[in-house]
């Protein structure tokens, strides 16, 4: 539940996010198209990083690094609750948390798997889907309220107090031992990877902006990530350890899981993102109606959250 608890915090940020870009552009007396800049920033800086954390914890410990991920957190959460300006926000939020965010996302599985074995694995696993859906499902609905009828900095501290009690709470985290030491660790792979990503998600982020030089990024990305599969195969046939071991991918189950995964992301939080976003701009739809627009999205998820994870 500990460290679930981190789980519902990165899913409540992005989805509270959404229905508050109207009302943080006037608080912050900016306009709508930088808030959105904001968030798309968070996400590129956290998918730049994904491959790296993930080796890390294997250098690290899974333990600390969470820690270290939860520390930056609370600190980018207690800057964006404060932030007067959209700069302060794109520091708090986008650079501090989308690190964090990219520490604490691979270590949270991890403890887990490494906790637990058999049916007990199972559930614990099961609890994390539980919190992620659930704060898919009601983020929305519960932003839109905090937002109209507090603050939007009231959900930022909301994250604050959960990110204490995570902190405050650490020692009933068990300690896992480094399996891997500082040498094993793919300085060049890291480079290359966060390369290939960043270029292909502003692609995509900038797709509407200027079609031309965004494909022009996908297409160079793609190509980026392809050197750096080749440069993985190469470091794995010379015995040395790759930041990313792309034999895994001949797993018919993790390929399969991947790409629904991929959809997942891509269908929901994609789109809900345009959504939103179109509530408030076209429809000028305040947060909490917004919020309320997506009731029937808030029980189809927490219908079939339940089901999925029974």
């Amino acid at each position: 539940m500990i460290v679930a608890c981190a789980t519902l915090i990165i899913a409540l940020d992005t989805s509270f996010m959404n229905v508050s870009i109207s009302q943080i552009s006037a608080d912050l007396n900016t306009d709508v198209s930088t808030i959105q800049m904001i968030v798309s920033f968070y996400t590129l800086i956290t998918a730049a990083l994904i491959l790296l954390s993930t080796k890390l914890q294997d250098i690290v410990g899974k333990k600390k690094l969470f820690l270290i991920g939860a520390t930056l957190f609370g600190i980018g959460t207690f800057v964006s609750t404060i932030s007067s300006t959209d700069t302060m926000l794109f520091v708090g939020w986008s650079a501090i948390e989308g690190v964090a965010g990219a520490l604490m996302v691979p270590a949270i599985v991890s403890i887990i798997s490494g906790t637990y074995s058999g049916k007990k694995r199972t559930i614990a696993l099961a609890t994390l889907g539980i919190m992620g859906g659930l704060s898919n499902a009601f983020g929305p609905l519960i932003g839109g309220v905090i937002t109209t009828f507090l603050s939007w900095r009231c959900a930022f501290a909301f994250e604050l107090i959960i990110i204490f009690f995570i902190l405050g709470m650490q020692n009933k985290i068990p300690n896992f031992k480094p399996t891997e030491s500082k040498k094993d660790l793919d300085i060049i792979g890291a480079i290359i990877s966060s390369i290939g990503l960043v270029l292909l998600v502003l692609g995509i982020l900038t797709l509407t902006k200027d079609v031309t030089a965004s494909i022009s990024e996908i297409i160079l990305g793609l190509i980026v990530l392809a050197i750096f599969i080749w440069y993985e195969l190469k470091r794995k046939r010379s015995a040395k350890v790759p930041l990313l071991d792309v034999d895994l991918f001949r797993d018919k189950n993790l390929r399969l899981g991947a790409s629904i995964k991929l959809l997942y992301n891509l269908t929901l939080k994609g789109g809900l993102f345009v959504i939103f976003l179109f509530f408030q701009t076209a429809l000028q739809l305040n947060a909490f109606d917004t919020g309320l627009a997506s009731l029937p999205l808030t029980i189809g998820l927490l219908i079939f959250t339940l089901i999925t994870q029974n």
